[in-house]
């Protein structure tokens, strides 16, 4: 006697393999790129490269217009991995990046090596039978690639993280291209080899952060068209953009094409970046600065999802989100709980074509970055409205140069900047003198945050000569 399922017809037997991988839980790829910015893309205004893949996966999927990340990359990849401003879990600075000395203020001790227990996204998604890999750029704790630590703890170190595999290649192996198209290869074998079971995939690329590198053919072709052939492998803001730069972007686009070729219709796909772009590489206008700064240019980022039978295809969101969103976001796709109190809210909603309530996004960087003319400062975004908070000392304005020879003066005393980011989106116009009852009533939400989160603010530091007060030159990755 036959069984049940062998009696069904061909035509019985594929429906029921359809409505078998229906129920199956989605894959998730979620690529991240570096030092790429809000307007990177062509179908986010770039109109000096073209990229369709991604273009296309935007119009599969929704694109958001307000996404968030931390202005440096360590904070934001820690903020995914975590689910947890950098306040709450002390990374909130670049891990191998020096502070300089004889500073106005000494930073808080921050959190260079962010731990297991609490980089914990992937180990969640483990946990609810989902394969688990890392692709690329680690950069929160020990080293910069994921690579280069792969074998410590005879080979269990990302196993300790949540990953079951993690990809043997780094920047430094394929150096022509920064390894787009070696990681692209890996990802899709890993894709490849977990068909049977759901699958997430953490691509972490090295592009489109310095050193700028691309294949030599892309390159010819800008130049062709009457691009700058860069002069210097860490870009010049007075040849943005180079004809390395926009190869660069096409090499992300034709390799992201490939990939998306790879994956089912079953695979929610989340593209986004680390931060803003790096200003002297491109241009963030009409949003202010870039890469390292608290205003928008340096915050702001692309970021697409596509979830089939969930997003509208071709919708947009401006509602704001930030990093810290992806790990529940990724948790409720993958039916899956939390093991800890997370920072973040889930954009199911969003991705539905619904709304969902904040009170305020909330930023904490209490560290020097020069090269980006940037003091220690907190701010935040409510609704409209944006409020930053430097903490003791800041650069003025008319001291700030895109390549960084040199600073202006170091103004000294607490300041704060109010903007109207709805009728100001440039951060052009500082209210915070004409609306003191709004500068108010934000103080205390972030004073609040600070608390809730035990942010700790800079001192001052006793040591300080403002006459040798530092004054880098030459442009810095």
């Amino acid at each position: 006697m036959m069984n049940g399922t062998s009696q069904l017809t061909r035509r019985e037997f594929g429906f029921l393999a359809l409505a078998q991988s229906a129920r199956r839980k989605p894959n998730i790829l979620f690529i991240l790129i570096d030092d790429f910015g809000w307007n990177g893309l062509s179908c986010y205004g770039n109109k000096d490269a073209a990229t369709p893949n991604i273009d296309r996966l935007a119009a599969q999927g929704m694109r958001f217009t307000a996404a968030y990340a931390e202005p440096q990359c360590s904070p934001t990849r820690a903020a995914l991995l975590s689910g947890q401003y950098g306040a709450r879990t002390g990374v909130f600075k670049v891990i191998h990046e020096k502070e300089p000395e004889n500073t106005y203020l000494t930073i808080p001790a921050p959190n260079l090596a962010m731990q297991p227990s609490m980089a914990t996204l992937a180990s969640d998604l483990r946990a609810a039978g989902y394969s688990t890999g890392i692709f690329g750029k680690w950069h929160i704790a020990d080293q910069y690639a994921a690579a280069d630590v792969r074998d410590r703890d005879g080979g269990r170190y990302f196993h300790n993280y949540g990953f079951d595999f993690s990809s043997p290649v780094s920047e430094k192996m394929y150096a022509a291209d920064k390894a787009v198209t070696a990681l692209t290869d890996d990802t899709i074998a890993f894709i490849e080899r977990n068909a049977g079971r759901p699958w997430f995939a953490y691509l972490a690329h090295f592009t489109t952060h310095t050193r700028l590198a691309a294949p030599k053919d892309l390159v010819d072709k800008y130049a062709a068209k009457g691009y700058k052939r860069t002069s210097s492998p860490v870009a010049r803001f007075s040849e943005r953009p180079t004809a390395e730069y926009l190869a660069m972007v096409e090499h992300l686009d034709n390799e992201t094409g490939r990939l998306l070729a790879k994956v089912d219709a079953n695979t929610v796909i989340v593209f986004t970046a680390d931060n803003g772009g790096l200003s002297r590489m491109a241009s963030m206008l009409p949003l202010r600065e870039g890469k390292g700064a608290p205003y928008e240019g340096g915050t702001r980022v692309p970021l697409i999802v596509r979830w089939p039978g969930k997003t509208k295809p071709g919708s947009t969101c401006a509602t704001p989100v930030h990093t810290i969103d992806h790990y529940p976001t990724l948790m409720d796709i993958a039916s899956a709980k939390p093991a800890r109190k997370l920072d973040g809210i889930s954009m199911t909603p969003l991705l539905e074509g619904k709304a969902i309530r904040r009170e305020a996004l909330f930023w904490y960087t209490p560290t020097y970055t020069l090269m980006y003319g940037r003091t220690p400062c907190s701010w935040m975004r409510a609704g409209d409205w944006k409020l930053i908070h430097w903490y003791g000392d800041y650069l003025a304005p008319q001291g700030y140069t895109p390549d960084f020879t040199p600073y202006g003066k170091l103004q000294t005393g607490p300041r704060w900047e109010l903007y109207n980011l709805r009728e100001d989106p440039g951060e052009q116009k500082d209210l915070a003198r004409e609306r003191p009852e709004k500068l108010t009533e934000l103080r205390r939400m972030l004073e609040v945050w600070w608390k809730e989160t035990g942010a700790r603010a800079p001192t001052l530091n006793p040591s300080f000569d403002r006459g040798k007060w530092p004054s880098p030159r030459g442009p810095r990755a």
